[in-house]
C-alpha cells in the first residue's frame, strides 16, 4: 500500500522550513553601540559587525530590570523585532549584561 502526502501538507512542510531558516538569519543579539532617546533608536552591533538601527515605541515589551533610560552604549542586549515600512521595530528587549566600566 503507497501512502501520497497531501500537497497541502507539503507546502506546509516548506514554508515551515522557509520561516526556521529565516529566523536562523535574523539577529537577536548583540552590544549597543549607540543609543538616541529623541528618535527612540538604539544602534546593536553583533559578533561579525553587522549593525542594525533598531526602534522602539510605547508597545515595545522591556524584559528584566532594566529601562530604555538606563540602557547605555556597552550594554549587551537581547531583542526581537518585526521591520515595517523599511524600519525595524522592537518587539522585546532584553539587557543580558551591563557595560563594563
Amino acid at each position: 500500500m503507497r501512502t501520497k502526502v497531501p500537497v497541502w501538507l507539503a507546502t506546509l512542510a516548506a514554508l515551515l522550513l522557509c520561516v526556521a531558516a529565516y529566523a536562523d538569519d535574523r539577529p537577536d543579539e548583540g552590544k549597543i553601540t549607540r543609543i538616541d532617546p529623541a528618535s527612540q533608536l538604539v544602534v546593536v552591533q553583533d559578533s561579525n559587525g553587522d549593525q542594525w538601527d533598531l526602534y522602539w515605541t510605547e508597545t515595545t515589551k522591556m524584559e528584566g530590570k532594566a529601562t530604555f533610560a538606563q540602557l547605555k552604549p556597552g550594554d549587551y542586549v537581547h531583542f526581537d523585532f518585526v521591520e515595517k515600512e523599511g524600519r525595524k521595530y522592537l518587539t522585546e528587549i532584553k539587557r543580558t549584561s551591563s557595560a563594563k566600566n
